[in-house]
């Protein structure tokens, strides 16, 4: 379980990460980076859903993963500032 856990987490901190890094780029108009981005962030946010939605433990999962989307932002935010 707590492998499951650890998962969402590092999966949920990557799409949060591609989700804020496609948000600076759509707003710079990079017109090729953004759309690979966005497609990276759908891919990655659509498969911890559809594995959320087959969970038994669905709460947990929503938690880590919503946890790990505020890590990925913080990350990719310290990335841009540097």
């Amino acid at each position: 379980m707590i492998i499951k856990f650890a998962i969402v987490f590092i999966l949920g901190t990557i799409e949060t990460f591609l989700y804020t890094a496609w948000c600076l780029s759509a707003n710079r108009k990079e017109i090729n980076k953004s759309s690979l981005l966005m497609f990276l962030y759908m891919c990655i946010y659509l498969g911890i859903i559809a594995f959320a939605i087959k969970d038994t433990n669905t709460i947990g999962v929503i938690i880590t993963y919503a946890v790990s989307c505020g890590v990925g932002n913080y990350l990719e935010l310290l990335w841009e500032k540097r």
